[in-house]
């Protein structure tokens, strides 16, 4: 690599997201005022109901920063890791570059709500490629997405390994396998530092092989009578591939249901990662004319997502498919934490429709793309890094992965613990100490647009706390309340003027204007502070509660 007189510069590695949290994975690796984005995703916020989007990481520290951005790697194409593309693009003009499966569904993210002509370039492994003081080496490794690889980074100070997602499947579904030997060699060259993937470091042992899914499906599917249905991430092209050999053996199309999965269905065709024949796929319009028996649905919404294909279906609100006695269906997915409720009530309408009804608890319908301890142990051992960093978990998984690190040899003083915006730098050497910490936060994301950092929190205040409206007059020629304040209050308490804390609240108010005394006028700030303070504090007293407060102040 050419250096540029770069040999003795240190380099920062500033997480700011998913170090702390399953989603949201954005990592900056910084040297001499350049710096190259490691994957860049989203994550939905726990309370569904606060709103349709997804939250991305606050890009706030690299506006500010005045860092040369020089282009953003991605690992792999899950909405994790790429979900916020569009987001730090239209802010940042660079180039991405990511594998051929990555950048088509980069693509199809950037198409939906993205920036007109984003410049990408097509890495592939073990081929290195330089960006500024960079060379990074992507390397091959396995997971639930296909063409998902690592990244090896030369750096002045030393060799960083980022993991990405991964898992050692020994029977992958492409027969593309995870590069053991490549780990090795690197290795056994030093490797300074590694960040690797913490999110199944609790479990056991190691996962499952993607082709274990296969029989079971077989099996299951065998038996139905009647329609059936696997609801599974429209990206997992692998599972997808094995159901439709499963399909094609039992004499069933597979129909497509939502346009994300048609799409994710025609780039897995184009791509080669479903090499199948035409007339394998039928649109829902074909299928309408084929026996029930002869049908296999792909359907999203594993997760209970609200507006998903199969939560229509279960209500039975779709257009184009429905669950009737005899059909079976499939969740072949991990229930993510936070969402047990919503499934559980899909799982019920489903069954109450007669529908036969499988998912992990019950059968062995899913598999996990990440790596168990066993296989998180084992790249330790590949790679033998001096410096270790726990990346893509919550804490938890993050200090039980250090743990795993610190057992497998890395010395406990060369584990560190990082959340979100806490740096490290890497010294010639190699040397590792912490730096100060900067600025990071989450986006909610709605239809494309970015909302305010406050609007998620604003939204919870709403759902717990209410709001109370307040409505004044003043004179526009003296200044003087000529009417109100009059008090509205939703979800807080009764609004209709019999409540006694409103009543006393409208006094108070009334009380401390008048004390204020003037003038005032619609367009100060004076009056609006003095109503937003007495309010607040009226109620977080009165109450126990702080409601969002809204003035209307009319000028009459």
């Amino acid at each position: 690599m050419a250096s540029h007189g770069l040999t003795s510069s240190p380099v920062r590695i500033v997480p700011l997201g998913g170090l702390g949290e399953i989603g949201l994975n954005l990592t900056v690796v910084e040297c001499a005022g350049r710096a190259m984005v490691i994957d860049a995703g989203v994550m939905f916020p726990e309370e569904r109901a606060l709103g349709s989007g997804v939250l991305a990481p606050d890009l706030a520290y690299l506006e500010q920063s005045h860092l040369e951005i020089l282009g953003v790697i991605l690992t792999h194409a899950h909405e994790d890791h790429v979900g916020a593309l569009p987001y730090l693009l239209r802010r940042f003009n660079v180039p991405v570059y990511g594998t051929e499966v990555t950048l088509a569904f980069a693509r199809r993210r950037l198409d939906e709500d993205g920036p007109v002509g984003a410049r990408m370039a097509t890495i592939e492994p073990r081929r290195r490629f330089e960006l500024g003081p960079f060379g990074i080496e992507p390397i091959r490794v396995t997971h639930s997405m296909p063409d998902s690889v690592a990244l090896a980074v030369t750096t002045p100070a030393g060799l960083i390994v980022h993991s990405g997602d991964f898992k050692i499947d020994p029977t992958p579904i492409d027969g593309e396998l995870f590069d053991r030997e490549r780990f090795a060699e690197l290795g056994a060259a030093g490797v300074a530092l590694l960040m690797s993937d913490s999110t199944n470091v609790e479990r056991a042992g190691r996962s499952g092989a993607e082709s274990s899914i296969k029989p079971v499906l077989r099996e299951i599917v065998a038996r139905s009578r009647g329609k059936f249905f696997l609801s599974v991430f429209s990206s997992h092209l692998h599972r997808i591939r094995q159901l439709t050999e499963v399909s094609r053996e039992m004499g069933r199309r597979v129909v497509p249901l939502g346009r994300r999965m048609a799409e994710s269905v025609r780039l897995g065709l184009e791509l080669g990662q479903l090499p199948f024949a035409p007339g394998t796929f039928v649109g829902p319009a074909e299928a309408e004319f084929l026996e029930s028996c002869k049908l296999t649905f792909l359907a999203s919404g594993s997760q209970g997502e609200p507006l998903s294909a199969l939560a229509r279906i279960a209500a039975d609100a779709h257009p184009r498919a429905r669950v009737e006695p005899g059909d079976t269906v499939v969740l072949s997915s991990r229930f993510i934490p936070g969402n047990e409720r919503t499934i559980n009530t899909l799982v019920n309408q489903l069954c109450k429709r007669g529908a036969e009804v499988f998912y992990e608890a019950v059968a062995p319908v899913h598999v996990s793309g990440h790596a168990s301890r066993d296989e998180l142990a084992e790249l330790i051992a590949l790679v033998k890094p001096k410096y270790f960093v726990p990346i893509h978990g919550e804490y938890r998984h993050l200090r039980r992965h250090a743990a795993l690190a610190a057992a497998c040899g890395v010395p406990e003083g060369n584990c560190f613990l990082l959340e979100d915006g806490e740096p490290l730098t890497l010294s010639a050497g190699p040397a590792v100490h912490r730096a100060r910490a900067v600025e990071t936060g989450r986006i909610l994301l709605e239809d494309g647009e970015f909302g305010d950092p406050g609007l998620l929190s604003e939204r919870r205040t709403l759902g717990r706390d209410g709001t109370v409206f307040a409505v004044i007059a003043v004179s526009s020629k003296t200044g003087a309340i000529v009417a109100g304040p009059e008090l509205v209050s939703r979800g807080l308490l009764i609004g209709d003027g019999t409540s006694a804390h409103i009543r006393r609240a409208r006094a108070q108010l009334a009380e401390r204007l008048g004390r204020v005394g003037g003038p005032f006028s619609a367009e100060g700030t004076m009056l609006r502070g003095e109503i937003v303070h007495t309010l607040r504090n009226y109620f977080s007293h009165a109450l126990g509660k702080r409601p969002l407060i809204v003035p209307h102040i009319m000028e009459v």
